[in-house]
C-alpha cells in the first residue's frame, strides 16, 4: 500500500492488488496457442512460406493473414531482420499497455488471478 498526500488532512490510500508484477509472472510460460503476442502460429508461418513459392505476393499475404507486410517479408526472408533497426518501430507507451494487458492475461489464463 501506498499513500500520497494532496492535502495535509486527508491522506488518499493507493492499492496495486490488481496489477500483475514483472517477477510474479516473467518466468511462467504460456503455450503458444495462448500467448496473444503472437499473431501467428508455426503452421501460418510454414503456409505463408508456401504460398509465397506458388506465386501469391507479399501483399496478398499480409491481407490473407492480416498481418503487415513487412511481417510477411521478415518470415520470408529471416536474413533482413538483422538489417532493419527495430527501434525505429519501438514506441514505449504502447508497449508498456500491451505487457501489462499481457501480465493480466498470463494470469487469468494460468488461474494466478483473485
Amino acid at each position: 500500500m501506498r499513500y500520497k498526500r494532496f492535502s495535509a488532512s486527508r491522506p488518499i490510500l493507493y492499492t496495486f492488488k490488481n496489477m500483475p508484477y514483472w517477477f510474479e509472472t516473467k518466468k511462467i510460460k504460456l503455450p503458444p496457442d495462448k500467448d496473444r503476442r503472437r499473431k501467428l502460429s508455426e503452421k501460418d508461418y510454414k503456409k505463408i512460406r508456401q504460398l509465397a513459392k506458388n506465386g501469391y505476393s507479399q501483399r496478398d499475404l499480409a491481407q490473407k493473414f492480416n498481418v503487415s507486410r513487412r511481417l510477411i517479408v521478415f518470415i520470408l526472408y529471416p536474413e533482413r531482420i538483422k538489417k532493419h533497426n527495430w527501434r525505429d518501430y519501438y514506441d514505449r507507451k504502447k508497449h508498456t499497455l500491451a505487457m501489462r494487458k499481457h501480465r493480466k492475461h498470463k494470469k487469468e489464463v494460468l488461474g494466478l488471478s483473485k
